[in-house]
C-alpha cells in the first residue's frame, strides 16, 4: 500500500511531461500519482500491466533520480526531527542502495530498459527503434521486468506494491 503520493523530483517536473493521475493499489482508496513515461502508461492503458507495476516503476524512477542522478528528494525538508541536510543524505543513500539492489537482482539489461522508459521517457516505438528489437518481444520484456520489480520492491522493508 502506498502511504502518500510519490511526487516527481523538481527536475522531472521541469521537463513538463508529467501528468497527475490516481492509482488503485490492493483494494485501498485511489491515491494521487504522477506520470511521465510514454511506454509505461501505454502498457497500462492497454491492460498489459497493472497499477502495481506503474507504482513500482515510479518508485524506481524516484530512487534513480534521487540516488544516482543526485536530484533533490521531494520529501526533503518535511522530516520533522532531522535536519534537512541529514535527511537528504540519508534519503540519497537509501535510494542508491535500492537502485543497487534492483541492478543486482534484475541485471544491467533491465536497468537499461528502466532508464530508457522512466528517465529518458521513451515510448515503446522509440525504444524499438533505438534498440533494434521486435515490438512484441520488447513489450513482453518490459512486462516481465515490471513484474520482477514489483516482487523486488515488495520484499524491501516498508514497501508493498500489491
Amino acid at each position: 500500500m502506498l502511504e502518500k503520493p510519490i511526487c516527481p523530483t523538481p527536475e522531472r517536473l521541469a521537463r513538463g511531461d508529467v501528468v497527475e493521475t490516481w492509482l488503485e493499489t490492493a483494494g485501498d482508496a485511489p491515491q494521487k500519482a504522477y506520470r511521465s513515461s510514454g511506454a509505461l502508461y501505454t502498457l497500462r492503458k492497454s491492460g498489459a500491466i497493472e497499477d502495481c507495476h506503474v507504482a513500482a516503476a515510479e518508485m524506481w524512477a524516484r530512487d534513480y533520480e534521487t540516488g544516482i542522478l543526485g536530484a533533490r528528494d521531494p520529501d526533503a525538508g518535511k522530516s520533522g526531527a532531522k535536519s534537512d541536510i541529514e535527511y537528504a543524505m540519508l534519503s540519497r543513500a537509501a535510494a542508491v542502495s535500492r537502485c543497487q539492489a534492483v541492478e543486482r537482482s534484475l541485471g544491467k539489461v533491465s536497468m537499461r530498459f528502466m532508464v530508457l522508459m522512466m528517465i529518458d521517457g521513451l515510448s515503446v516505438r522509440q525504444m524499438v527503434q533505438q534498440m533494434h528489437k521486435d515490438r512484441q518481444k520488447l513489450s513482453g520484456a518490459i512486462e516481465l521486468l515490471l513484474e520482477q520489480l514489483v516482487e523486488l520492491y515488495d520484499d524491501m522493508p516498508g514497501r508493498m506494491m500489491r
